[in-house]
């Protein structure tokens, strides 16, 4: 086995203890560690897609995923950025 068993499992528990609040009920973290196993499975499928395309288109499609995921990324930090403001 190259990666072993529990890989997934540990890298879960890394991003639950940096983004689960501690006082998460059972249903919350049930929920968040669903979303972050789908997340495996989805980011397995595009990898795949990916596989199948030659050189140029592949580097292609990469950079349309990290482009939309930038995005992402950038829309929740000026949400909270705007969020934060208003509670001051």
């Amino acid at each position: 086995m190259i990666l072993g068993s529990n890989v997934l499992a540990s890298e879960f528990e890394r991003f639950a203890k940096a983004n689960i609040p501690s006082d998460a009920s059972p249903g919350q973290h049930a929920d968040m560690q669903r979303a972050f196993y789908c997340g495996v499975i989805v980011l397995m499928r595009l990898h795949e897609v990916v596989c199948q395309l030659n050189n140029d288109q592949a580097v292609e499609a990469l950079e349309e995923l990290r482009n939309e995921a930038d995005a992402f990324a950038i829309g929740q930090f000026v949400t909270a950025a705007i969020f934060m403001g208003e509670r001051s």
